[in-house]
């Protein structure tokens, strides 16, 4: 079992971006979705979508890492159209009817056609809002997001504990693999199990090690961070000095050309 979403070490342009215009780039993206979009502006969010995929292709990431991303996502879009389909309150064009079943203003007895489309929507923003965090991950070395960090003048507190959160997700998943395969070399495999017996019994002899595992590795990180003087009064130094070359202004440049024509598409027109 191993960590999807992890720093892979390659020599792509999107790697090579400045973390700066990387963090630049994942907050447009936020405030982009955060818009109050209507149907009419489905083709800003489609336009940003599209961006936000070639990245994913010049950084080279491979495809079974954003079909894992969908995986994840794809029980959150069904929810929301079906859902949304059947509560929407906004329009009365029938898809689907089953019968009329009356809650408060809405059928839920009929799928409606500007509920669905409402649904796909929400669908589309969170897919868009999604797609950035993951490739800033997955592109940006941990040393380059503290320098980052500590240039917007975030409190070292907030930047390690932010970095700390991705490094302990990748331990844990580490762990979670190691745990399994002794289990396993016990003759307790719990992948021949079926759901019911695998809910009952296979997860507690894996969650306590791993559990007794972490507060281990997080006493170990305690000393080590009390060793290195985190928490001092002096400025701490940068591991990684980043300097910012003309291939990054152009993507700044393009970055915020794009957000620019997002933004005039919704409050221009």
């Amino acid at each position: 079992m191993q960590p999807i979403f992890r720093y892979t070490h390659l020599d792509t342009p999107v790697h090579r971006m400045h973390p700066l215009v990387k963090i630049l780039y994942v907050s447009c993206t936020l405030a982009l979705v955060m818009f109050p979009l209507q149907e009419k502006d489905l083709p800003i969010l489609l336009i940003w979508l599209g961006f936000s995929a070639a990245l994913w292709v010049i950084a080279r990431v491979e495809l079974k890492r954003f079909a894992t991303l969908m995986k994840i996502l794809g029980a959150t879009f069904a929810f929301l159209i079906i859902s949304q389909g059947l509560t929407y309150t906004g329009g009365n064009t029938p898809l689907l009817v089953f019968g009329h079943l009356k809650f408060w203003a809405a059928d839920l007895g009929v799928v409606k056609k500007e509920g669905v489309w409402f649904g796909l929507l929400l669908c589309l923003r969170i897919l868009t809002a999604t797609s950035a965090l993951p490739l800033f991950v997955m592109t940006t070395r941990i040393s380059g997001i503290m320098t980052a960090a500590g240039r917007l003048r975030v409190p070292q507190t907030a930047s390690f504990m932010f970095v700390s959160g991705l490094s302990f997700t990748s331990l844990l998943f580490e762990m979670w693999g190691s745990i399994v395969d002794a289990q396993k070399l016990r003759a307790f495999d719990m992948d021949s199990m079926n759901l019911v017996k695998r809910t009952v019994k296979a997860y507690v002899p894996i969650i306590t090690p791993l559990i007794l595992l972490l507060f281990r590795k997080a006493n170990d990180f305690q000393i080590a961070m009390e060793t290195k003087g985190f928490g001092a009064s002096a400025r701490p130094t940068e591991i990684e000095v980043l300097n910012a070359s003309k291939a990054d202004y152009a993507w700044l440049v393009l970055i915020l050309a794009i957000f620019a024509v997002c933004t005039w598409l919704k409050f221009g027109r």
